[in-house]
């Protein structure tokens, strides 16, 4: 019986002892649950406050307060402040247009640093130039560039831009209106043309040109909206082309609405080459608005040189041909000077050839070879079976073996007569 009673005590302490063990573990498993809770929820709360977006929201108003609608804005993604900077990215994906207000809101950007747009043009018939942007008692004047007025900031995470004002000078820009008919006065229907519109200043040398293919309708017209300047700075040439037929402007300025109508160089049923290639319509166009290339003199060796259009090599020789001339020869380095002086850095066709025996070049007139200007690892490595012909690959840059494609050659003649000058005394 007191063995029993011993054997009891000791089963009791020892269930005791237990029972106080597993809860001092259930206490200590507790409280790093409870520490784990902790930290997640502290970290859930760091991570949400970082990754909360940024709002951005204004209005867009004309210099005399009134709403501008309809204009798209852009918020890009810019990875450095430097407008100069090779680094930089820009993402168009988040963008809106202003409603009937000129009101804009964006909302969860998540943007560290951005670049603000407008573009200018994209309300048809109207153009947009930013003057200021305000935020607050901060005003930005925008970086233009092309279409685009744009100003940078950084954000911190979380911020909210309300109320930004946007003001601006808003346009109305001319409409060109062009008809284009055959020669006997039929409209050209509902067919496709090629439109070459150049614009030149009318102070400077500043020349540039718009190319497209438009379908005009059933009265054979097309329109486009023109940006221009106020003074107008530019005149406008429009040069068209249609299955091979031709028609262009005299020069003209965009102030207001321009109504014009084109007459092609033919009738219905009259197309000269339908199946002309798209190089080949460009090529004819602008030379039809170039005026007819002149004879230049050299004093120094008393040759003449003419530039072409752009055209495949055979048409260039077969035009030297038939104006007594023959495809530029360079005898010496000043030579090649003096044409990069006059003509620009090019590329042009020149006259060395092996396209009657491979490897054995050959000037075009026929002069003896005493000069050469090869690009690194031309003619050998250039050269093969197919490229036959050579390229002033810019002027003062070397020259290249090029095979049969489009472009500009320079003429020669082997003497010119010139006026002699007066003597001053």
């Amino acid at each position: 019986m007191k063995f029993r009673i011993q054997r009891y005590s000791s089963h009791k302490h020892l269930y005791s002892c237990l029972k106080s063990s597993g809860l001092r573990l259930f206490c200590f498993s507790s409280f790093l649950f409870l520490l784990s809770l902790i930290s997640i929820l502290i970290w859930l709360s760091t991570s949400s406050e970082a990754q909360e977006g940024n709002t951005i929201s204004g209005r867009l108003i004309d210099t005399n307060g009134n709403p501008i609608s309809d204009i798209v804005i852009y918020l890009r993604l810019e990875t450095d402040l430097d407008q100069n900077s090779s680094n930089t990215q820009a993402d168009d994906s988040v963008r809106m247009r202003t409603d009937s207000k000129g009101r804009f809101a964006f909302s969860n950007i998540h943007y560290k640093v951005i670049d603000f747009d407008i573009d200018s043009q994209s309300k048809i018939g109207f153009e947009i130039n930013v003057l200021s942007y305000e935020f607050g008692d901060i005003v930005l004047y925008p970086f233009r560039r092309w279409y685009w007025s744009t100003v940078n900031f950084a954000l911190d995470s979380g911020a909210k831009m309300e109320n930004i004002v946007i003001t601006a000078d808003i346009r109305k820009r001319p409409k060109l209106t062009t008809r284009v008919v055959y020669a006997d006065g039929t409209p050209v229907a509902n067919s496709q043309v090629y439109v070459l519109r150049e614009t030149k200043s009318l102070y400077w040398k500043e020349k540039g040109d718009s190319r497209r293919d438009i379908t005009t309708d059933l009265d054979g017209y097309f329109s486009e909206y023109l940006s221009v300047d106020y003074p107008p700075r530019f005149c406008v040439t429009l040069a068209i082309e249609h299955q091979g037929l031709y028609a262009k402007t005299t020069p003209f300025i965009m102030v207001d609405d321009v109504d014009l109508e084109l007459k092609l160089n033919g009738n219905p049923g009259s197309e000269i080459n339908p199946t002309i290639s798209n190089p080949e319509r460009y090529f004819a166009l602008e030379a039809l608005l170039e005026p007819p290339p002149m004879w230049i003199g050299n004093q120094t060796n008393g040759h003449a040189y003419k530039i072409t259009k752009n055209q495949t090599i055979k048409n260039a020789i077969q035009q030297a041909e038939a104006e007594g001339a023959y495809l530029l020869s360079i005898n010496d380095e000043a030579e090649e000077k003096w044409l990069r002086r006059i003509y620009g850095t090019g590329p042009f066709w020149i006259g060395l050839s092996d396209a009657e025996e491979e490897g054995n070049w050959k000037w075009h007139s026929g002069e003896p070879i005493t000069y050469t200007n090869w690009q690194p690892y031309h003619p050998e490595n250039g050269n093969t079976e197919t490229r036959d012909y050579v390229m002033t690959g810019y002027f003062g840059r070397g020259w290249e073996v090029v095979g049969k494609s489009f472009g500009r050659t320079i003429l020669e003649k082997p003497s010119m007569q010139f006026i002699s000058q007066p003597n001053e005394n």
